[in-house]
């Protein structure tokens, strides 16, 4: 079933506040932690009936809250009701249940029907207050406050292991611009099975924030890996891990960086509407900057292979006015690396546009501009695949101008990649041009394609089930 943009947004907001209730939690919601997590959702959106807050509350789809009203029939030897989505989406709606499955569905959340928004209660406050305050309430919420707050500040994680693990990361991300793929996917699984143990075990509610978005951030650069060594579906899978751990994080930035792997993810499947949908989305999310600039960009691309020229000149406007109009980030600016989107990477995608709206000339100005610009560059900033790829298209448009030996000059340097850094992307681009190219030139492309980049069919793509599910 299709939900409005309210209904996703309402999904959206109440499963982090789940996520973020139960990471600071630690352990199993008990059902008072649920109800609470029940009214948080409802007070941060009011339009959302009480029924659905309990069952979001709860990280239930419909199907699954009615199976589990089944499951629950069958274990209190209750004959079972004909109970269907529609019945119960229309109640979700604010259509009231008969008295029968008012009380069923008060012992499914273990709650009275008020607090379903089946009845109202119309005690007086200071009734409620009498009944809530044996004892002393003031003495009883300072005693339970401080109780809290001295198992709060316990935490098995010390700032010293957090410190290195975030070091990591960022070395890990910053040396892929100039490794090769295959052997940093490896070492990335390996650190984000450390993130990944740090997370169960006692920490603050800060360091677990901190861990999901440096998890997150391993998911991206390794669904990046997975693009490079050719592996879409892993990639699209992992970058949707990475939005997933970017929003319980509460890190647009990462989430706005993950939905362009997707749209990235998307445009070398062909699916250019998913890959405007995922760019569009998000732009939501991450609109200024450097970021914000790599998304418009993703999006020309895309608009550019639908042949809606005009679109795609305007997100190209519109990439230069976000790079102008934002700041820093800490993803794309501070941690950097493979995040970062500089100016030599926009040229470079400027250039793939421009050859995909049939401007052979301008794309071979903004790849010239993209390969000066990464030759002039520190080696720690020259990303030797987009270089090539640079290159590639710059090869391409010289095909296009007709112009053999000015592709033959781009190309050559290309061809003396040792195998490991021949990614997928490159060899794609290369062999649909062999067409075009003159005979010589398609003999060294095939030799160059017949070699490329090991493949790692063996590797396990694993991300965990309950993120993937969120």
């Amino acid at each position: 079933m299709t939900h409005s943009a309210r209904d996703r947004s309402a999904i959206q907001f109440a499963g982090a506040i789940r996520d973020r209730t139960l990471a600071a939690l630690g352990e199993a919601p008990s059902t008072a932690v649920i109800h609470q997590i029940a009214e948080e959702i409802h007070l941060s959106s009011p339009q959302t009936s009480r029924l659905k807050c309990m069952r979001l509350a709860n990280g239930w789809t419909v199907e699954e809250a009615i199976e589990r009203f089944h499951d629950m029939c069958d274990r209190s030897q209750i004959k079972r009701r004909g109970l269907s989505e529609r019945s119960w989406r229309e109640w979700e709606a604010g259509a009231r249940p008969d008295r029968e499955y008012t009380d069923l569905l008060c012992r499914l959340f273990e709650t009275g029907p008020v607090q379903l928004g089946f009845a109202r209660d119309y005690t007086p406050e200071e009734a409620r207050r009498a009944q809530a305050g044996a004892g002393d309430p003031i003495a009883d919420a300072a005693a339970e406050a401080s109780e809290h707050a001295e198992e709060a500040e316990t935490s098995e994680l010390g700032s010293g292991a957090l410190e290195r693990l975030r070091t990591q990361v960022i070395w890990v991300g910053r040396r892929y611009v100039w490794e090769t793929p295959l052997p940093l996917f490896v070492e990335m699984r390996a650190l984000q099975e450390q993130t990944r143990k740090a997370l169960e075990r006692r920490i603050h509610p800060t360091q677990a924030g901190e861990l999901y978005f440096l998890t997150g951030a391993l998911c991206g650069l390794m669904a990046n890996a997975s693009m490079d060594m050719g592996r879409r579906v892993p990639a699209d899978t992992l970058a949707r891990a990475s939005w997933t751990y970017g929003r319980i994080s509460g890190h647009p930035s990462l989430m706005g960086w993950a939905r362009g792997m997707q749209a990235s993810v998307a445009l070398w499947d062909r699916r250019y509407e998913d890959a405007v949908r995922y760019a569009g989305d998000a732009l939501t999310h991450l609109s200024t900057g450097s970021g914000g600039a790599r998304l418009h960009m993703l999006r020309a691309r895309a608009c550019a292979m639908l042949g809606r020229s005009a679109e795609a000149r305007d997100e190209l406007h519109r990439a230069s006015q976000a790079r102008a109009s934002g700041g820093p980030d800490e993803l794309h600016d501070e941690i950097a690396g493979e995040f970062a989107f500089r100016p030599a990477k926009e040229h470079y995608y400027a250039a793939v546009t421009h050859l995909h709206l049939g401007q052979a000339p301008r794309a071979i100005e903004e790849a010239r501009a993209a390969i000066a610009l990464y030759s002039a560059d520190e080696r720690e900033n020259r990303s030797y695949g987009c270089e090539a790829m640079a290159r590639a298209h710059l090869a391409i448009a010289y095909v296009l101008e007709d112009d053999q030996e000015g592709a033959e000059q781009a190309v050559a340097p290309l061809l003396e990649l040792p195998p490991e850094r021949r990614i997928d992307s490159l060899g794609a681009t290369l062999a649909a041009s062999r067409s075009l190219v003159s005979d010589r030139m398609a003999r060294q492309i095939e030799g160059f394609c017949s070699v490329g980049l090991a493949q790692t069919r063996d590797l396990s793509f694993e991300t965990p089930a309950r993120v993937l599910n969120t």
